[in-house]
């Protein structure tokens, strides 16, 4: 890797950091949302993870991020299960959980499908986002949208999850150099947390 990609990469992994440190300061500000400690805990996954990929498991491995994929998308989908209202919607939450985590663990069988889990992942988690979003758009909520931390962090994270299915598909389907791809990825990880931060910064202290 180059060294403007070594510097982007040290950004990625310091900003993931700095919002992990930011919400737990901020968690008395936002623990009214019942979402906000699945959310806390996402974050702890994430850093967790980056501190054995960049500590121990420095070489890339392809079995660890499998497993990385699997805790992300459950915390991921715990935030929006206590995000959504609707019943039905929660109903459809559950549904997709569980469809997920059946790909998930079939693809230990049909090694192929690991090849994609990532990039699964992120369809199901923007399909939570989009739950979200309709329900936000249904109602009362909808008027101060812009002072809502859900509104914010869900903006972020629709941003990186939809990239990250076209970037990991034509990744783990060697269409490109892995070492020409993953500054992008650097990339969309700072823009991600940047969003995450600004909502965390920028949003009033409410209940829900």
């Amino acid at each position: 890797m180059s060294d403007d990609g070594l510097f982007i990469k040290n950004i990625s992994t310091y900003i993931q950091f700095i919002t992990l440190i930011l919400a737990i300061v901020l968690y008395k500000k936002y623990k009214h949302y019942t979402f906000y400690k699945f959310f806390i805990t996402y974050l702890i996954n994430i850093a967790f993870f980056e501190f054995l990929a960049n500590v121990v498991f420095i070489k890339n491995n392809f079995v660890f991020f499998n497993i990385y994929t699997f805790f992300e998308f459950n915390f991921f989908a715990l935030i929006y299960y206590h995000l959504i209202e609707d019943k039905n919607k929660i109903k459809l939450i559950k549904l997709l959980v569980l469809i997920f985590n059946i790909i998930y663990f079939t693809s230990y069988y049909f090694t192929l499908i690991q090849m994609y889990t990532v990039s699964i992942e992120g369809v199901f988690n923007s399909a939570l986002i989009i739950i979200y979003f309709i329900e936000l758009l249904n109602s009362k909520k909808i008027l101060n949208y812009k002072k809502l931390l859900p509104f914010w962090l869900s903006v972020g994270f629709l941003l990186f999850y939809l990239t990250s299915v076209p970037f990991f598909t034509l990744l783990y389907s060697n269409l490109f150099d892995s070492r020409v791809m993953f500054p992008i990825l650097y990339y969309l990880i700072i823009v991600f947390h940047l969003s995450l931060i600004y909502g965390l910064v920028a949003c009033k202290k409410t209940k829900e």
